[in-house]
């Protein structure tokens, strides 16, 4: 595994209003019902990056009430994401776009929200989060702008 290096919250700023940008530019550029081959059109990859958003938002809102958050969410191991996954696309999917990309937008605005309440030591510090066991920055990259990032490769592939 490539060593990731922690970011600064501006860094971290930028990367979540950039990325956001350019992931919403090639969502409309393939347009919302492009289908790939796994059956998933633009408005479901969005929507997937939403149930993502939504954990990173979880889990910090958890730890800010002083408990330790359950990873990715109760119930669910990391050995079962393509099921979680799954499962949030079924809930998904018939949901019109214009929710989705509200939905988005409102994740995003949050996220954005808390990389502006952390210092710089939060986000680099490794045992800041215990829960973690790394950086905070590199799970909100993970969940935010990278995952993002991910997506618009494959809107643009």
């Amino acid at each position: 595994m490539t060593e990731r290096v922690p970011l600064t919250r501006a860094e971290t700023l930028s990367r979540l209003d950039q990325s956001r940008r350019e992931l919403l530019r090639a969502a409309e550029r393939r347009g919302w019902d492009a289908v790939d081959a796994n059956g998933w059109t633009t408005a479901d990859h969005v929507a997937h990056l939403v149930a993502w958003q939504r954990r990173l938002i979880a889990w910090f809102a958890e730890d800010a009430a002083g408990r330790t958050p359950v990873r990715p969410e109760p119930g669910y191991t990391f050995d079962q994401i393509d099921a979680l996954n799954a499962r949030d696309y079924e809930r998904a999917r018939a949901r019109p776009r214009e929710a989705i990309l509200s939905d988005f937008q409102e994740a995003h605005l949050a996220i954005t929200r808390i990389v502006e309440w952390l210092t710089d030591d939060d986000l680099a510090a490794p045992d800041r989060f215990a829960w973690l066991g790394f950086p905070a920055s590199h799970t909100i990259a993970g969940n935010s702008f990278g995952h993002y990032l991910e997506h618009t490769a494959m809107f643009e592939a």
